[in-house]
């Protein structure tokens, strides 16, 4: 596989009921990151929580689908990050006959899935995690990829016409190149530890001093392309 650049930054798309440990997990992990960095005096990456104008009843407000809300930046146009991690949660958890919410209502809106469109066409990085993997399924840009995501929506990812690993047995964190996913709520950990691997694979001492920070065993069986 091609090395990889380190990226300069980082953003992390949230929207009302999205699972708030999708979001804070690899937010933590790659901002800590960015503070080891900094500490050993290394270009270090901009990492943002960020949301689409009108994926959040507040302004700049999420509310996490367990009632957790916290402060993301907007979205601005024009915007260019070098690797843009997409959110999951919510994913057919509304009751029949209700409105859709979290990515399964923001897969069909057009202003967020343009922004994980314009990312995958102008050759710059995606990631994500555990269901957000359907924002990239309403991008259209999932067929005949490498993909995991939870195992209760394998089989929906499959019929938009990926090529599925299971999290649970087969891979955890899945690497296809310009798109890496993740399957569970938990593995935004395994993929941002992987991330930080896989773009700085030189920096050992980085790797190191994160593991040892949240003191978190990487367990995450990777499937590279």
């Amino acid at each position: 596989m091609e090395r990889r650049r380190p990226p300069r930054t980082i953003r992390i798309l949230a929207f009302d009921d999205n699972d708030e440990l999708d979001v804070i997990a690899p937010y933590e992990m790659l901002d800590t990151a960015r503070k080891i960095l900094q500490g050993q005096n290394l270009p270090a990456p901009d990492v943002r929580i960020v949301s689409v104008k009108g994926t959040t009843e507040k302004p700049d407000v999420v509310r996490g689908f367990h009632g957790l809300t916290f402060g993301t930046q907007p979205w601005t146009e024009g915007e260019r990050p070098d690797l843009l991690i997409v959110a999951g949660g919510g994913y057919k958890q509304n009751p029949k006959g209700t409105p859709a919410i979290g990515i399964s209502k923001q897969m069909n809106n057009p202003d967020f899935t343009a922004v994980i469109l314009t990312q995958h066409e102008e050759g710059r990085a995606l990631a994500s995690v555990c269901t957000g993997a359907f924002g990239l399924v309403g991008a259209g840009i999932v067929q005949g990829r490498r993909m995991t995501t939870h195992p209760v929506a394998l089989d929906d990812l499959a019929k938009a016409g990926a090529h599925v690993l299971n999290p649970d047995w087969e891979a955890r964190v899945v690497d296809d190149g310009d798109i890496i996913s993740c399957g569970g709520v938990t593995s935004g950990t395994d993929e941002a530890l992987y991330l930080v691997e896989a773009f700085w694979p030189d920096k050992p001492s980085l790797i190191g001093s994160l593991r040892g920070y949240v003191d978190y065993y990487f367990r995450a069986t990777v499937a590279l392309a």
